[in-house]
């Protein structure tokens, strides 16, 4: 078992609660990581025996295309597309940042999430 780490994947997303915000859409930072059997393709050298980060890249970008109003709910629909679509993966780690959220009298260079499964 080992653990695969795809960090800072960059995404707009139409995500907030804000018209703006849903009109113009947020830069995200997304970084994951979940244990798998790294062993096997670690030996044979062959794609057909990894977990393909590819696919869970593309797992996770169709999740950022659908408008939201809370990184809540972008990391949960994120979490649950990966258990149904990557079975084999566990421990999956998950972050997920906002950059420059608009706050009312303030400046925030990012908000964020991190859940576990």
């Amino acid at each position: 078992m080992g653990k695969i780490i795809l960090e800072g994947m960059k995404f707009r997303a139409n995500i907030g609660t804000t018209k703006e915000e849903r009109d113009l859409g947020n830069d995200l930072t997304i970084s994951l990581s979940f244990k798998c059997d790294t062993l096997t393709s670690g030996i044979s050298d062959d794609l057909k025996d990894a977990t393909d980060y590819s696919l869970v890249y593309q797992t996770v970008k169709k999740e950022t295309l659908i408008p939201c109003n809370l990184i809540e709910n972008l990391a949960y629909r994120i979490m649950e597309s990966l258990k149904r679509d990557f079975p084999n993966i566990s421990g999956i780690d998950l972050k997920i940042y906002k950059h420059y959220p608009p706050i009312e009298g303030g400046n925030l260079e990012k908000s964020g999430i991190e859940i576990k499964s």
